[in-house]
């Protein structure tokens, strides 16, 4: 991928990416072009054969495990986030980029918001009010049913968006958040938009890039704060 092609792509993409912005994310938390032939020691790694390929990461989860390739950066806590990754499904069905606060207990897994892509549909998710709430969570993992109103409740904090990515080919993902608001940018058009009170926790510590199935490749990542 490192060529001189994929260097003009990577110039169009940085400037999507800037003419996304409606207000600056200035401070650059982190990046990884993945030119190393190992991962950053910055990246944990969790139930994940993940490894550098090529110049790019290729997100892998194990044949027998039983969640999803987690692949992570911890960093110190902010409110407003925007992270950009390019990403091509590589054979999995769908990845999803999580925002955690480790030391929040009233969610699974101090889950806040997340986005979910696959190739038909961009899902945002408040998890901290709605579907990782712990309660919540706890019902759902016992296989019990929630009652209508918790489903409500839930379907509030959510938003399901349809879209058609080509399978074969690269995307350019940006997540913004601010405040109350989840923003997501697929190849410079705004593809999904949730307001919800969970998105605003102020001490978001956390970002996992979540594959699952194998294989995902991601390039050009980016994390920044205000």
């Amino acid at each position: 991928m490192k060529t001189i092609v994929v260097l003009s792509l990577t110039l169009v993409a940085c400037n999507l990416v800037s003419n996304l912005r409606a207000e600056e994310f200035d401070t650059l938390l982190f990046s990884d072009e993945f030119e190393s032939e190992s991962l950053d020691r910055r990246w944990g790694s969790w139930k994940s054969e993940s490894m550098i390929r090529d110049g790019v990461l290729v997100g892998i989860t194990p044949k027998d495990a039983d969640h999803p390739s987690v692949n992570s950066i911890d960093f110190e806590p902010q409110s407003d986030l925007e992270i950009s990754v390019s990403f091509r499904f590589q054979g999995s069905p769908s990845l999803s980029v999580m925002i955690r606060d480790l030391d929040y207990k009233g969610s699974h897994a101090g889950h806040i918001c997340h986005v979910a892509i696959k190739p038909n549909s961009v899902t945002l998710y408040d998890g901290k009010t709605g579907l990782f709430r712990k309660d919540i969570r706890d019902k759902r993992k016992a296989g019990q049913k929630l009652d209508a109103k918790t489903k409500a409740l839930v379907k509030r904090k959510t938003s399901r968006n349809s879209v058609k990515l080509d399978q074969d080919a690269w995307h350019d993902l940006v997540i913004r958040i601010s405040g109350d608001v989840m923003e997501v940018f697929v190849d410079g058009e705004k593809t999904g938009r949730l307001r919800s009170e969970g998105i605003a926790h102020a001490t978001k510590s956390n970002m996992n890039l979540t594959t699952v199935e194998r294989e995902v490749l991601y390039d050009h990542f980016a994390l920044r704060a205000r």
